[in-house]
């Protein structure tokens, strides 16, 4: 579905794309015998219909964003963003989605943003689009990142040089999206380039309690999850069952997003 308010942009324009993901079962977690404790055990997941970006949002989708609404991100509004300086991760005063500590443009994935951030965004979308718009639940990022549920390493491929820009490829900082080959699905960048928020609270142990259809993560917790791993991790944290998690309220210049919506 190429969004309508997309038009007269230059960049990749307002998420690019929504693609749809057709409903299916999958099993979710580590099938390659090399992942973390928290994993596992791997489980049947079912999951209905929906659309989620091609790309991550860009800085010209979220510039697009604040011009319309004024919109200032915690990390303008606080102690700045989380970059890596001088062989270190460092919160540096200043930095933030206009400022991540390396260049960019429109077309890069947008970074420095928190999860309530992504969630404000995704708000917007929500009325742009006349959809229902919002941040992937945990198993749907992992089940489109495996284009549809697929026993893949890494987001559509086994050879992670073929989709993901990580620490060996990426330089210090992000790529354009879109840059790598896509997934199954046509998604890019699911792994690697810049992590991604979903909707879920961390429970290091959910996997054994998660229900089959379209969970969505405990109830209540401390910390986000997100996906995908970045241009800073080697291949080991970019897979697509690797599982971080942080505050709502942190931000990185490896951090970012893509919405899923439904409703059409």
């Amino acid at each position: 579905m190429q969004l309508a308010a997309c038009a007269g942009h230059g960049h990749k324009g307002l998420t690019g794309e929504l693609l749809g993901v057709p409903a299916g079962c999958f099993q979710m977690g580590d099938g390659f015998g090399d992942g973390y404790f928290n994993e596992y055990p791997q489980h049947e997941v079912c999951l209905n219909r929906f659309l989620i970006s091609k790309y991550a949002v860009t800085r010209g989708d979220f510039r697009t964003f604040v011009a319309e609404t004024g919109f200032h991100t915690e990390a303008e509004k606080g102690e700045g963003c989380y970059t890596f300086d001088r062989g270190a991760w460092k919160k540096v005063v200043g930095a933030s989605w206009l400022n991540p500590g390396f260049s960019q443009n429109d077309d890069h994935p947008v970074v420095c943003v928190t999860w309530n951030d992504a969630v404000a965004y995704s708000e917007w979308l929500s009325g742009k689009t006349g959809l229902a718009c919002r941040l992937p639940t945990e198993a749907e990022w992992e089940y489109a990142a495996r284009s549809g549920g697929k026993s893949e390493k890494y987001a559509g491929s086994n050879d992670v040089d073929a989709v993901a820009w990580y620490s060996v490829n990426s330089g210090t900082g992000t790529r354009p999206a879109g840059t790598k080959q896509p997934n199954g699905l046509g998604l890019y960048d699911m792994s690697g380039n810049v992590w991604q928020w979903t909707a879920d609270w961390y429970g290091e142990k959910y996997y054994r309690e998660s229900p089959i259809n379209n969970p969505t993560g405990p109830a209540v917790g401390t910390n986000k999850v997100y996906r995908g791993g970045s241009w800073f991790y080697d291949q080991k944290g970019i897979r697509v069952s690797y599982r971080d998690f942080f505050l709502p309220g942190f931000r990185s210049s490896q951090l970012g997003f893509r919405p899923v919506c439904s409703g059409k």
